[in-house]
């Protein structure tokens, strides 16, 4: 089980490949502010794969840094509560997690276990779609590396 961020959630929507993902995660969970922001671009329907919780709000927080929106500190206060990692494409999300100790995982990262598990069956299909994915997230010459790695 992990927790979706929007960068995530559309990147693979956008790629076509949500019901793949499922293939890898069978259950994740985002937060009530995140699916607001993925239903203002994409639909108010979501995989019924994924579940929509709404965080305590009693978790507290120290120096939040102020590049984080509400839909970010609400996934930080679900991994907090349910003890699970957090898969985004936000830097200063990923980074103000894992100075909390929550893990973290991107979106190339997902896409090269879908390959390594033959989900995605082939490489030349792997490679088209690691580069529709630079068209929602930079990646540098050394993700790019890391990603064709076997």
């Amino acid at each position: 089980m992990i927790i979706l961020d929007n960068s995530v959630l559309s990147a693979f929507k956008r790629l076509k490949l949500l019901s793949k993902l499922n293939l890898l995660i069978t259950t994740a969970t985002v937060s009530k502010e995140v699916f607001n922001e993925y239903s203002k671009q994409w639909q108010k329907k979501i995989p019924k794969w994924i579940n929509i919780i709404k965080p305590k709000e009693e978790i507290p927080f120290y120096s939040i840094p102020v590049s984080l929106s509400k839909a970010d500190i609400s996934l930080i206060r679900l991994a907090l509560e349910l003890k699970l990692p957090i898969a985004s494409d936000d830097r200063p999300l990923r980074l103000y997690a894992r100075e909390l100790g929550i893990s973290t995982i991107g979106s190339l990262a997902l896409l090269k276990k879908l390959y390594q598990s033959r989900i995605i069956k082939t490489r030349k299909e792997y490679l088209t779609y690691l580069e529709k994915l630079q068209e929602d997230i930079y990646l540098s010459e050394e993700l790019i590396k890391w990603a064709l790695e076997d």
